[in-house]
């Protein structure tokens, strides 16, 4: 009968190893807690920043779209998804290179998402934009030649 009493206090879990294994539950399940709280936490900015480069993609395209450079210069309005009113300019400057421009480009946005940036600026190297002039070009065109001339020695062939 001691034999038999004594097998079954044995089957059960002492209250050490509950303790322990409640222990390694709870951290266990504090871990995957916040690992899914930083999942959709970053999921949250995700959207958040595809919003605002969707947008920023619709400005950019008045930009490219405008055929004169100093209306390009001057910028404009338009209306986005979801930042509100963006307001833009640029600077453009011609580089050494033929039909490459610099362009400094400026958003300001009247509503952002999310508490995200209400400005925006990026440097852009266009090549050969609307704006480009064929006379421009050719006149490059005619410098680079006198460049190359002159820094070549002809006589030594």
């Amino acid at each position: 009968m001691k034999a038999a009493a004594q097998s079954i206090r044995n089957r059960g879990f002492t209250l050490i190893e509950v303790v322990v294994a409640l222990a390694i539950f709870a951290g266990a399940a504090a871990g995957f807690t916040m690992t899914f709280i930083q999942i959709i936490t970053a999921r949250e900015r995700s959207v958040g920043n595809d919003l605002l480069d969707a947008d920023l993609r619709a400005v950019r395209m008045q930009l490219l779209l405008e055929a004169d450079i100093e209306e390009a210069e001057d910028g404009g309005e338009l209306d986005t998804l979801s930042n509100g009113e963006a307001i833009w300019s640029a600077s453009i400057e011609p580089t050494n290179v033929i039909d490459l421009f610099k362009v400094e480009f400026q958003v300001e946005l009247s509503e952002p998402f999310d508490e995200g940036p209400s400005s925006y600026r990026e440097t852009l190297y266009l090549l050969r934009p609307t704006w480009s002039e064929s006379d421009e070009r050719a006149d490059l065109l005619a410098d680079k030649r006198e460049e190359l001339e002159s820094n070549r020695d002809f006589g030594s062939f």
